[in-house]
């Protein structure tokens, strides 16, 4: 690990300027999340963890009793709920819960410069991965939660097989990545940065696949070996599911930490197929809460 700041510290010094940042618009998709619940133990020491990871604003702080909330984003939309009671055990290995969020970042450039930040902060990474349709970065929080902080590339530069888009995995060219952002100020959360797609942990993952077909209208789109990549209106995963782990038996326990609600909007016709009123909670098979709202 030490190598690899040393390498990409390096690349920082010999990065060139660039001409200016690149912004992509964004797609508009029938799903998109709002932001998590994160059931947290030590609420103090997970706050600035974000702040020094992510550079988010922390938009409120409240005390109710035993409860403690403290809510992360950007100036104008709130991405993390970090949650705390003061009763939290961090999650067991046979527990599910998520195997990542992923933090969508509006540009490329923007990828560039959170690496930078990473590099200056000396925040551990667990690796790096181009996947055609986007670059990622990936990390763990100090309890245990994966992150992924990504860019997508441009939608109509994507490649599909029929219904299936086609995702690798090849090395990033994080000096590329250093070059462009090169003329940027430091890095903070931009404006626009959402949570892009929710990886889940399972311990049946075809039950679960079923679930997310039936509950929410999803397509499959990708699979790998006990894997499975999910989504709506064509993006390449909104929802991504895995049983790697064979320790993985049961869902999430009441009182363990990690994601705990899943706040998601849709599309008023995709949310009418599926419920009624404007807004309902399901749990999902790994014991998730998913906050449905319609648009």
């Amino acid at each position: 690990m030490l190598l690899f700041f040393i390498f990409l510290y390096t690349n920082v010094l010999k990065a060139k300027k660039c001409k200016e940042r690149k912004i992509i618009e964004m797609k508009k998709y029938g799903l998109n999340f709002d932001f998590i619940t994160l059931r947290v133990k030590n609420i103090e020491k997970m706050k600035d963890f974000y702040l020094k990871l992510l550079k988010m604003k922390v938009l409120s702080e409240k005390n109710e009793g035993e409860k403690k909330e403290i809510v992360l984003g950007t100036d104008t939309k709130e991405i993390i709920r970090l949650i705390s009671y003061g009763n939290e055990s961090i999650e067991s290995q046979e527990e599910t819960n998520v195997y990542h969020i992923a933090y969508l970042l509006p540009t490329r450039e923007d990828l560039g410069n959170f690496l930078r930040n990473c590099i200056k902060e000396q925040i551990r990474l667990d690796g790096v991965g181009d996947h055609d349709v986007s670059e990622a970065i990936y990390l763990t929080d100090p309890e245990g939660n994966g992150i992924e902080v990504y860019a997508d590339r441009d939608y109509n530069t994507w490649k599909w097989n029929g219904n299936y888009v086609i995702m690798g995995t090849v090395e990033v060219d994080t000096e590329d990545l250093l070059r462009i952002s090169d003329n940027m100020p430091d890095f903070v959360i931009p404006e626009g940065t959402k949570i892009g797609h929710v990886h889940m942990e399972t311990f049946n993952i075809e039950n679960d696949k079923e679930f997310y077909i039936e509950k929410l209208g999803l397509d499959v789109v990708s699979e790998l070996p006990r894997a499975y990549f999910m989504s709506v209106d064509r993006y390449h995963h909104h929802f991504g599911m895995n049983q790697w782990n064979g320790n993985r038996k049961i869902p999430k326990k009441e009182n363990s930490t990690g994601v705990e609600e899943i706040y998601i909007t849709m599309d008023k016709e995709k949310f009418s197929r599926k419920f009624s009123g404007d807004k309902t909670v399901i749990e999902t098979p790994n014991g998730i809460k998913l906050v449905i709202k319609s648009e």
